[in-house]
């Protein structure tokens, strides 16, 4: 049906207008409807209240009026029978809260002027019951002196008929205003069941127009517009003339989108290219075009696959895309290839290796993507493969040239390393002829002279000194020969604290040993070597401690990303730590921070560190005083176990 509800509420515009609109009517609706309820709500309310603040009150006040009088009435009784005084006292003085609670009720009722009646009935209890006052306390508090009176007889038939007639008329005001609470009740149900029926219709009828007008209103201003798209779009497809669209505002969106589709109709009309156009990029594209189905069997390839493996088109496609890779990389090709495009990954720059017809190998840089169907399905998985078999070459290139380099290097510090040993040789002569013979004048001269037995001493002691420095130096300038073989820490522990027993002993410094790795947990290194680098920095530590100190050492596995697969070693002192400005020179021949030191002992500790892999630093303790050297050393992991 057409709806001619829409022109009625033509608007000119935005979706986004027209949108607002419709929000607009709901809303309007909604409102109507609210506003019916909270006035229907209201009115419920105000008689409520009524009823709260009159109704309920009137009632209890009536039932606790009641009661007092009864309580009263019991007392003069029990006075009158028993003839005790104390009783007629205590009936007597509850006159005053009847008095309070028919004035209370009287005010109440007064309140409503449709309780009018009830007003009445109520001033004429509390005359009634002022009449009643007056003459009860002059019969029951004199009943002692003249209770055989016969003026007493006669005032107490008058008080028993008024007393009477008291009792009922509160009675039929308790039962009145009971039925009127009552009667207030049952009519607020009933407003309240009718209110109810009212709003669920009116809800009902608000949403049927407010659905009905905003559908009449989209219909005509967005559905029909954009059913008239849709047609242009199933034209487009089966290649049938388009119509142009009329002209219309300016701000109306779906008008625009209409025109510009048209538009972009005409000029694809002279810009669209065939299907064989389209084919013969991709057989003469650069570089190496694979697409695969989802079950990765080639299904397109272009000229240059062809061309680079040895294959035509036909003899290719059907086939799997593994049976073109070659073995030494087939499995990365399965592992990070293929199964990050089947979960639907991207894969960029893979290093494998193609197979051509003559069974060579091609390195190439493979990368692939899914195209995937409107729902999400895998259509088909295109990949693309470039030859980078002339960088590999560079790259070979450069690398003989880096071990040219290398070896020339090692060449030279060979030499500089045989000279250092020829000259420390011949130093080492003269200098133990030096201290043989000053050993020998000490023992010539033994106390006799003083001055030159302290010469004495001193030059041996210099002669010492520089037979250490010849040591050191020839150690540092000497190629190392590395002999590894498996061991431990604790090994490796047990020789270093055999090694510094003695300056341990003579400065009186703990060692305290933290392991965290497994007792049977390999290191390839050179037992030896590294035992005397390792006693190297720990004595250092003992040497820097203060008298009593204490030396932590500690090794786990490395958890930084950049030491993965690592041991940690650290030596931690609580000495004075490293002055900040020398730490980047810890490791220099020849730079010391302690007085008779030769400062090649961390450079050969550096040396045989760097000669197992490894590295090590130094720097102050970040928690506090004391300096910490930190060894990382590569770990030597299990063979993976080989294919079955």
């Amino acid at each position: 049906m057409n709806c001619k509800i829409s022109k009625l509420f033509f608007v000119a515009g935005s979706i986004r207008t027209k949108v607002w609109v419709c929000v607009l009517i709901a809303l309007a609706g909604y409102f109507i409807a609210t506003l019916s309820s909270f006035y229907s709500n209201s009115r419920q309310a105000i008689r409520l209240a009524s009823l709260q603040t009159i109704h309920f009150p009137l009632a209890r006040l009536s039932d606790e009026t009641l009661n007092t009088f009864k309580t009263q009435i019991t007392k003069y009784e029990d006075a009158f029978l028993t003839g005790e005084i104390d009783q007629a006292i205590e009936g007597n003085q509850l006159s005053t809260p009847i008095f309070q609670l028919l004035e209370q009720m009287r005010n109440v009722s007064a309140q409503n002027p449709a309780l009018a009646p009830e007003t009445a009935l109520i001033e004429d209890l509390q005359h009634q019951y002022k009449e009643f006052y007056q003459l009860a306390p002059e019969v029951y508090l004199r009943t002692q002196s003249v209770e055989t009176s016969l003026e007493l007889q006669r005032k107490v038939q008058q008080l028993g008929s008024m007393q009477t007639r008291l009792l009922n008329g509160l009675l039929d005001l308790a039962q009145l205003l009971a039925h009127n609470v009552e009667h207030h009740i049952q009519k607020e149900r009933q407003h309240a069941q009718t209110n109810t029926l009212f709003l669920g219709i009116l809800f009902v009828v608000v949403l049927a127009v407010a659905t009905l007008i905003s559908r009449c209103f989209a219909n005509g201003q967005l559905i029909e517009p954009l059913n008239d798209i849709q047609k242009m779009v199933t034209r487009f497809a089966q290649n049938r003339e388009i119509p142009q669209p009329p002209d219309g505002n300016k701000d109306d969106e779906i008008n625009a989108l209409a025109t510009s589709f048209w538009s972009m109709t005409e000029e694809l009309k002279l810009t669209m290219v065939s299907k064989s156009y389209v084919d013969n990029l991709i057989k003469h594209m650069s570089g190496c075009l694979f697409v695969l189905s989802a079950d990765q069997t080639l299904i397109k390839i272009n000229n240059n696959t062809a061309t680079l493996l040895g294959f035509s088109e036909k003899e290719m496609l059907g086939h799997r895309i593994t049976e073109f890779i070659c073995d030494d990389t087939i499995t990365p090709f399965k592992n990070q290839g293929l199964d990050a495009l089947a979960r639907g990954e991207e894969l960029v720059n893979l290093e494998v290796c193609l197979l051509t017809r003559q069974k060579t190998t091609i390195p190439v840089l493979f990368s692939g993507s899914v195209m995937r169907t409107p729902d999400h399905a895998v259509d088909a998985i295109i990949c693309v493969a470039n030859d980078i078999t002339q960088r590999k070459k560079t790259e070979e290139i450069l690398r003989k040239i880096e071990i040219e380099r290398a070896l020339a290097k090692t060449a030279s510090l060979a030499a500089i390393g045989e000279l250092t040993s020829s000259i420390a040789h011949e130093m080492r002569n003269p200098l133990s002829s030096i201290k043989m013979n000053t050993t020998a004048i000490q023992q010539k001269l033994g106390d006799g002279d003083a001055a030159f037995a302290e010469l004495a001493t001193i030059t041996c002691q210099q002669s010492l000194r520089l037979e250490t420095m010849l040591n050191d130096l020839l150690s540092y300038g000497k190629p190392l020969q590395l002999n590894l073989a498996r061991s431990s820490f604790p090994a490796l522990m047990q020789a270093t604290l055999i090694a510094v027993a003695q300056e341990q002993k003579n400065r009186g410094v703990a060692v305290e040993v933290s392991n965290s790795l497994e007792d049977d947990l390999p290191l390839m290194i050179d037992a030896e070597l590294f035992t005397r680098a390792f006693s190297n920095l720990v004595l250092n530590a003992i040497q820097w401690s203060p008298l009593g100190g204490t030396v932590q050492v500690a090794a786990r596995i490395s958890s930084q990303a950049d030491h993965k697969n690592q041991v940690v070693i650290l030596v931690r002192d609580n000495g004075p730590g490293i002055n900040p400005e020398k730490i980047g020179r810890l490791f220099q021949p020849f730079f010391t921070t302690r007085a008779g030191g030769t400062g090649l002992g961390l450079a050969n500790v550096r040396k045989i560190v760097e000669y197992h892999g490894g590295t090590v630093t130094g720097e102050n303790s970040p928690e506090g005083r004391g300096a910490v050297f930190t060894i990382y050393l590569p770990l030597l992991l299990p063979a993976p176990a080989m294919d079955a």
